[in-house]
């Protein structure tokens, strides 16, 4: 048998808003912070497909300027042979869509890398409990990709309301074709795709051959596939002053046939907000607690908190101490307008 040839893109120019204000566009962004390990979510991300693909094989991308100088500098702490030429910079932070065709263009143009060599393309700020299995599942979708669109659907733990969902069509091998993506549902709507059982909770993670993207690029985002064609850095700039933000859900994954979903189930999580991160971080704890439970304390560093007479509270201070957020449990998806409205002033 042939054996499978396989390429990373790593995306690591997220914000991270709803974890504000440890992650600040002022400052350390998610991505880069260390959460539950003595390495950021940016490290643990590449240290695992290191176990899958050869380093020269894993490629970044992200904002140019101090943010690439950021990733590269925290990946040499951890590959001292790390060569910078593996991050792509973006033009302008447009989602996911035109974050992946820049880079697939990239490294068509200049790694070498074929038309039907498969790709895997995950997101930099995710927890993996069980890193053992999250390889094997990894290992098995690749092998069983083929031409299509793979990705990997999270058996879902809950009715979470945070995360977008994938229905479930026809099995083929360790494979499903996937019927639908459902954007974050309301908890009733979450509920009844849980009890159905059709539905797996969307990561994000895609694996696709160049040559696949090219046809579904030109079937469904023209605009994206002559990004792809662009004769050279002044034509590719041009044209994609022209794009607007969009990302590769809404531009291929809703519209394309090629779409299959593989289960995984390996203790995932995207720490999106502060209660996610509550199921993998205690935080730092309280110096003293009276009357208090199901406190959570995040970047306090030396300062001693002290909490009375309050419950499912999440209290988090910024690396600089200059902002504080308090906030109750289960209501982390709101964060983001805070940071929102902050960046406006």
């Amino acid at each position: 048998m042939k054996a499978i040839v396989v390429k990373a893109i790593i995306l690591a120019g997220g914000s991270g808003t709803r974890l504000w204000p440890l992650s600040r566009k002022d400052g350390e962004t998610k991505q880069f912070l260390r959460l539950y390990s003595d390495k950021s979510l940016l490290q643990e991300t590449y240290l695992r497909m290191k176990k899958i693909i050869p380093p020269t094989g894993i490629f970044f991308i992200t904002s140019g300027g101090t943010v690439a100088q950021k990733v590269f500098d925290q990946i040499r702490e951890v590959d001292k042979r790390f060569a910078k030429r593996r991050i792509i910079s973006e033009t302008k932070k447009l989602d996911t869509a035109p974050a992946i065709v820049t880079a697939v263009r990239y490294m068509l143009r200049n790694a070498q890398i074929k038309e039907d060599e498969q790709i895997i393309v995950l997101p930099a700020d995710h927890y993996i409990a069980d890193l053992n299995e999250f390889l094997k599942v990894v290992n098995v979708a690749i092998a069983e990709n083929g031409d299509n669109i793979g990705t990997i659907g999270i058996v879902p733990t809950g009715p979470e309301t945070g995360y977008g969902y994938i229905e479930k069509g026809r099995k083929s091998g360790s494979y499903f074709k996937a019927c639908s993506f459902r954007e974050k549902p309301a908890k009733e709507e979450a509920e009844r795709y849980l009890q159905s059982g059709k539905y797996l909770w969307n990561s994000g993670i895609y694996i696709f051959k160049p040559k696949t993207i090219f046809s579904e690029l030109e079937k469904y985002a023209p605009e994206m596939h002559a990004l792809l064609l662009a004769k050279d850095g002044e034509d590719f700039n041009s044209k994609i002053e022209r794009i607007k933000p969009i990302s590769f859900d809404y531009a291929i994954s809703e519209k394309s046939q090629q779409v299959r979903v593989i289960p995984g189930d390996f203790g995932w999580n995207d720490i999106g907000s502060f209660d996610s991160l509550a199921n993998i971080s205690s935080g730092e704890g309280c110096a003293l607690s009276l009357n208090a439970s199901n406190i959570h304390v995040y970047g306090s560093g030396e300062m001693r908190v002290s909490v009375v007479g309050v419950d499912d509270i999440t209290i988090v201070f910024s690396s600089d101490k200059k902002h504080v957020l308090i906030i109750k449990k289960g209501q982390g998806e709101k964060v983001k307008k805070i940071a929102q409205a902050l960046e406006r002033g």
